[in-house]
């Protein structure tokens, strides 16, 4: 391959439409596999597109690709459950490239039309074209060739820039569906819950594609399996029914009937894209795409792994993204550095993608949209509820200069009442409340009086809205405030007198993290009263 060239083509490929797909999932089963397909595609096309590269004799497309990383090949031949390929992918171009890609696309299409006819068992080649017809309609597989000046000034010889740049303008593109690929739509037959549950999926080509040739043992886990922290277990009952009729009669809080629906992004992942540049002497010129690459591989595995120790169930790790759902607490571990809740796993997460990506200037951060539901709450409109949590709100988050680096959280109550908050990951309120909040749900001291203490605090807080707000940033006279509103012989025993002195603390943090302007229109109050009612809210009993 030729270094001194000041003028490089590049082929962008994206694929869709994922978002449309995964939100018609009414199973956890169904979410996984309508996520996972496209993954496969994508993984399915490179690997073609690698082995066609060889047979033409070239054999440095490899080195040429820009993301995803491909140079281990274990990425193809390995399980690994969960999608890790990303819906775009990038390589330099060289002379019948484009043709090539066209020629895969054609293959993986045609290796799919024969798994349905499996899945299916239609027999002979009647159904071929129609199949083939119904998947071009659906699918959105668009790819171009881009020219990038490596000598271009700015952003201009940026190669993941650009080209994403014109995919996006091609994600716009609308297909036109032909006759007959409107009647049926064998994709989504095969992803639907019928399918996944018919007795054969351990045959399905995306379970033997995923975790080996014997495919997935057993079925997904429900959310209510998920949501008591048992997603591993096989011994755990299989029925929901079973489930209810055996465990949630037992002494369990409302955490243990709620999951958290969670979508993770990047952020400022633009900002170190923009850093990269082309080696002026031509040498290693994808060595910054590279590394980068790499690094988001090596931070997509490794939060399956922390997800799934955790008893969570990932969806996707693709990329920057991440899609996963997860119990609200862990009850089950017994460790003391193991993730007991939703909030230390987001936290476990936050600082591995911190740590992958140190080495960059722009310090990229995550930010977390979650929804948590019942159990008995629809999968679709969980997903689409965390989507905007975390586009809408978390993304959108600034604090004192900076900005994202958020979770924006939700509790949808099963009578469909809900209440939010945005809360920066950086802030020492934040840090209070995840504490105050394990603190609570781990007392082995609990008792009845605790809980009634939880039910009314935060009440009188929101009451005596207009005190706190001039007494907020002085702890001392936020303890004398607790000392005379609190001062009943119960207030002085452990665990509630650990709890007010927890209280006073947090409260205090909150006041001093906002601003002035944010105390007068109620942010601090409003804040505190919604960190407190989900404390309250999750350690209820179940009724």
């Amino acid at each position: 391959m030729s270094q001194n060239k000041t003028s490089r083509t590049y082929i962008g490929l994206t694929i869709g439409p994922i978002i449309e797909t995964i939100s018609q999932a009414k199973e956890t089963g169904e979410l996984w596999a309508s996520s996972y397909l496209f993954s496969y595609i994508i993984k399915n096309i490179i690997k073609k597109l690698l082995d066609k590269n060889k047979t033409e004799g070239d054999n440095t497309l490899k080195d040429r690709f820009i993301v995803p990383s491909v140079e281990n090949e274990k990425i193809f031949t390995e399980p690994h459950e969960v999608g890790l390929f990303h819906d775009r992918f990038i390589f330099e171009s060289n002379e019948y490239d484009f043709e090539l890609v066209n020629h895969a696309i054609y293959d993986v299409k045609k290796d799919i039309v024969a798994a349905i006819k499996e899945i299916s068992h239609y027999k002979g080649d009647i159904f071929n074209d129609e199949i083939l017809t119904s998947i071009d309609d659906f699918l959105k597989i668009y790819y171009l060739e881009v020219p990038v000046d490596t000598n271009g000034k700015k952003d201009y010889n940026n190669i993941i820039l650009q080209v994403n740049k014109c995919l996006d303008a091609l994600e716009l593109k609308e297909n036109l569906p032909s006759e007959k690929g409107e009647e049926n739509n064998y994709l989504l037959d095969i992803l639907s819950n019928r399918a996944l549950k018919n007795g054969d999926f351990k045959t399905h080509f995306l379970s033997k594609d995923a975790y080996g040739n014997k495919g997935k043992e057993g079925n997904f886990p429900s959310l209510l399996k998920i949501a008591l922290g048992e997603t591993n277990n096989k011994d755990f009952p299989c029925s929901d029914d079973e489930i209810a009729k055996t465990i949630l009669a037992g002494d369990l809080v409302k955490a243990q009937e709620y999951v958290a629906v969670v979508q993770v992004d990047g952020d400022f992942i633009g900002n170190v894209i923009k850093s990269f540049k082309i080696n002026e002497n031509g040498t290693n010129i994808y060595g910054n795409y590279k590394c980068f690459s790499n690094k988001l591989l090596s931070y997509s595995k490794r939060s399956n792994e922390i997800i799934k120790d955790y008893n969570g169930f990932t969806v996707y790790a693709g990329g920057d993204d991440l899609l996963f759902i997860a119990p609200i607490i862990n009850k089950n571990c017994n460790k003391e550095t193991f993730n007991r809740n939703i909030f230390e796993l987001i936290d476990s997460l936050s600082s591995l993608f911190e740590e992958k990506f140190k080495c960059y200037k722009s310090k990229p951060t995550t930010s977390f949209g979650v929804a948590m539901v019942h159990h008995k709450f629809p999968l679709y409109y969980a997903l689409d509820e965390s989507r905007e949590l975390l586009f809408e709100k978390a993304k959108k988050y600034k604090y004192k200069g900076l900005a994202k680096n958020a979770i924006a959280f939700k509790v949808i109550k099963s009578s469909g009442q809900s209440f939010e908050t945005v809360v920066g990951k950086d802030t020492t309120s934040y840090k209070q409340f995840t504490s105050l909040f394990t603190n609570i749900l781990y007392n082995s001291k609990k008792d009845s009086n605790s809980n009634d203490f939880l039910k009314a605090v935060h009440f009188k807080l929101l009451k005596d809205k207009t005190i706190l707000n001039k007494i907020g940033k002085d702890k001392v006279l936020l303890e004398n405030y607790f000392r005379n509103n609190f001062n009943e012989e119960i207030h002085k025993c452990e665990p509630i007198k650990g709890y007010i002195e927890n209280l006073v603390t947090f409260i205090h943090e909150i006041y001093y993290d906002m601003e002035h302007e944010d105390i007068q229109n109620d942010i601090c109050i409003n804040q505190i009263y919604t960190y407190l009612r989900f404390i309250k809210f999750m350690d209820e009993k179940i009724k």
